[in-house]
């Protein structure tokens, strides 16, 4: 059984932010990413909110919840876990 409970939470984020950060989790660091979403994937707060819109702005509570409750280990935390992060494998989708 794999775990999709990443998928199923997306819905927390807003409509944007859902396809952004899948596409993060599914492919990893080469899919194109924001200055706010490489900030919040690399836990530098006072970057994100300034590279935030207001809903993305409005919407960090979210984010971090869905981050550290929901995303697979390894893809957020730092900038090197952003960089090294390489995607889900088909079976774990």
């Amino acid at each position: 059984m794999t775990n999709t409970l990443w998928i199923e939470k997306l819905d927390m984020l807003p409509v944007e932010g859902r396809g952004r950060i899948r596409r993060y989790i599914e492919e990893g660091y080469g899919a194109s990413l924001s200055t706010f979403y490489r900030c919040l994937l690399s836990n530098d707060l006072i970057g994100a909110i300034q590279g935030a819109d207001e809903e993305n702005r409005a919407a960090l509570p979210a984010y971090v919840e869905y981050l550290t409750a929901y995303a697979p280990a390894g893809c957020y935390g730092s900038a090197a876990n952003r960089q090294g992060w390489r995607g889900l494998s088909g079976e774990e989708r």
